[in-house]
């Protein structure tokens, strides 16, 4: 998973801007929310698009993905 994200890997239908996950804080955060589910990950990265589209952020961070985390009730992790 780690290796997809660093590669700009994003599920079909999500747009992430380019080199949007560099933070390591946050592929760590990415990771270990999800669980190495891919339908989570589909989730969180759907949410964290949204996210940065609405507050004109260019990368994601380790505060962004707790803030989807937060927004699609997903547990705690």
């Amino acid at each position: 998973m780690r290796t997809l994200l660093q590669d700009n890997w994003t599920p079909p239908g999500v747009s992430l801007p380019v080199d949007s996950i560099v933070d390591e804080e946050a592929v760590a955060a990415i990771i270990r929310i999800s669980g190495g589910n891919f339908r989570l990950l589909h989730r969180l990265l759907t949410q964290g698009a949204r996210l940065l589209e609405i507050n004109a952020l260019k990368s994601v961070t380790r505060e962004a993905v707790e803030a989807a985390r937060e927004s699609l009730v997903i547990g705690t992790a």
